[in-house]
């Protein structure tokens, strides 16, 4: 298995000790190299978690600038018309910065922006389980989201550009939303790691939404790792299908064989963590560990 297993950070937060020093020796004990850090429904003490850290094996995989669970994420606004959601977007940014050097972290995980559309939006979130998605209600908010597609992506061109170079210490990745306003698709990602070539800049996989956009949109989930693998630092591995997102592995439509037979198989280790939704029960972590073994990740 040439990946380093993590468990995300909001899930773990929930159902874990709330002692962070017991915290973290029972990610160990779980099998776990560590955790991913996001903002989450509990608080999490950073301070004190870096302070245990130290003393424990205990890695961390990444630190995420917003959260996974939010239909908009913390960083949408990069693309935005509006300097004061710029603003507000690089901050949440440079929040994860302060706290990956807090907990030794090099590497933030962020998603470049959004498009924002004229009128009102029914629905934009491929996770909604409470809303039918259908190819057709899809494709007409694409539709309105191409209008304004190209104008938001050279804004958060010059967004992304200034982020990393204000911080050359930091590995940056590029992880697709769940938005279908979000500018994160695959062709506008292309565009960007294109304009941006010169920078450092990683592509992290996210294979829940990978698989909903296949099955709303028909897009095949394995172009992602196709198109982006050469920049791959690492990527999320909880599940999707129409009743949610970040379900168990194997309760939904991610093709995990597909991802195992995408990774490097020299060099270091690549980072995988496993994203839950909070109402994921622990009892299923068992089930977990085993369907991911099987398929080497």
């Amino acid at each position: 298995m040439h990946v380093q297993r993590f468990l995300g950070s909001a899930w773990a937060s929930v159902h874990g000790p709330s002692e962070p020093a017991r915290w973290l020796v029972w990610m160990l004990e779980a099998k776990f190299a560590g955790f991913g850090a996001a903002p989450g429904p509990r608080a999490v003490d950073w301070g004190a978690v870096a302070r245990a850290a130290a003393k424990l094996p205990i890695e961390v995989a990444m630190v995420r600038a917003g959260s996974v669970f939010a239909q908009r994420s913390a960083t949408a606004g990069l693309g935005s018309a509006k300097e004061a959601e710029r603003r507000a977007a690089a901050a949440a940014v440079q929040k994860a910065v302060a706290l990956a050097r807090q907990l030794g972290c090099p590497r933030i995980v962020f998603e470049p922006g959004a498009v924002a559309v004229l009128g009102e939006v029914e629905c934009e979130d491929l996770g909604d389980g409470s809303y039918t998605w259908s190819h057709d209600r899809a494709q007409a908010l694409l539709a309105r989201r191409k209008a304004g597609r190209n104008v938001a992506l050279d804004r958060a061109c010059r967004e992304v550009h200034g982020i990393v170079r204000a911080f050359p210490d930091v590995e940056f990745s590029l992880a697709a939303g769940r938005s279908l306003l979000s500018l994160a698709d695959r062709a506008s990602l292309q565009d960007l790691f294109e304009d941006l070539r010169s920078l450092r800049l990683g592509y992290w996989h996210d294979a829940a939404i990978a698989a909903r956009r296949e099955q709303v949109l028909g897009e095949p989930q394995g172009e992602w790792l196709q198109t982006f693998g050469n920049r791959l630092s690492g990527m999320d591995l909880g599940d999707a299908g129409p009743d949610g997102m970040y379900l168990p592995p194997g309760s939904g439509a991610v093709d995990y064989g597909l991802m195992a037979s995408s990774l490097r198989r020299g060099g270091a280790p690549t980072p995988v963590v496993l994203e839950l939704d909070p109402a994921v029960s622990a009892a299923e972590l068992a089930g977990i560990r085993s369907c991911l073994d099987k398929h080497g990740l």
